[in-house]
């Protein structure tokens, strides 16, 4: 593991107290001492975004390397590979974190989400801005901010999704205009074979939850398959179709016009009560009490 200088320590050495209290409520940060990356590369579990207003220095996501100056906004998705180094004594940058659960409710109400977007992402990560979009950046921290400190505790979440969906939208609007997104594509074998399991979980995951299934069509061992998930995508193989069954199971329960009895129908499940209890094993609720909550559907 890489020795840190005096200075990184100073700014980016989190310590447990710092860690705990980052993971309360949502918030806009100028302190470097939150951003949730260092100069040793690890997996992280918020991604974050925010634009440099002074200084520079260098992000790396896996292979890919950006120097970073004032108006460039970084994007950082959660589970990437992330470093930073290089870093300036003025470096200063307004940024957010979000861990997945936050991401994936904030992405499930825009689009359905491929795994191709994730590997645009891991390349396209640094956008210049001009001086406008970036003080657009800012207002919108502004905005999250104001909501974060004056929003009743009930609807402040959800409050923060919607802005974060502004956001978001931009980002995957860019991604879609990218005429040039399919050549910026270089697979490893272990990021091809990630690529093609997260492509067959879209297209099978409503029937088959096993791992084995989809190590068999890849023709390699659940074992291998895992182990490849985890090194590259920083996940195991079941965490993944688990995830994104969850991400639909989501995106249907902000459709009200939807029972539930139904939602399990679509995703195929044997029952109404086997989806509730998948659920409620993964997120720590019953899909009608996430509804409840996305809907601000307060108890009498």
């Amino acid at each position: 593991m890489a020795i840190f200088v005096a200075l990184y320590e100073q700014q980016f050495m989190i310590t447990e107290e710092i860690r705990q209290n980052s993971l309360g409520d949502f918030k806009i940060y100028k302190d470097l001492a939150y951003l949730p990356a260092n100069t040793h590369p690890n997996y992280v579990t918020e991604g974050f975004s925010g634009i440099c207003t002074a200084g520079s220095a260098t992000i790396h996501v896996y292979s890919r390397s950006q120097h970073i100056e004032k108006n460039d906004l970084v994007v950082i998705l959660p589970l990437q590979l992330v470093s930073i180094t290089d870093v300036s004594e003025d470096f200063k940058i307004t940024f957010f974190n979000i861990d997945r659960e936050m991401f994936s409710d904030t992405m499930s109400g825009l689009c359905r989400m491929t795994p191709d977007f994730y590997m645009y992402m891991r390349d396209k990560f640094k956008h210049t801005l001009d001086e406008s979009y970036s003080k657009r950046f800012l207002y919108l921290c502004d905005m999250i901010d104001l909501r974060t400190r004056e929003t009743p505790p009930e609807f402040k979440r959800e409050s923060i999704i919607h802005l974060l969906r502004i956001f978001y939208w931009e980002i995957y609007m860019r991604y879609k205009s990218d005429k040039s997104k399919q050549s910026s594509y270089h697979f490893s074998h272990k990021e091809n074979i990630v690529f093609r399991f997260s492509m067959l979980v879209i297209e099978h995951h409503k029937e088959h939850k096993d791992v084995a299934f989809y190590a068999d069509k890849l023709c390699i061992s659940p074992k291998y398959l895992t182990m490849v998930m985890r090194s590259v995508g920083g996940m195991s193989a079941r965490d993944c179709i688990v995830e994104y069954t969850i991400s639909e199971i989501k995106a249907m329960l902000r459709d009200a016009t939807l029972d539930i009895k139904e939602i399990a129908m679509r995703t195929r499940f044997p029952s109404q009560s086997t989806m509730s209890r998948f659920f409620r094993k993964h997120t720590g609720m019953s899909p009608t009490e996430y509804r409840h909550q996305i809907h601000q559907l307060v108890e009498a």
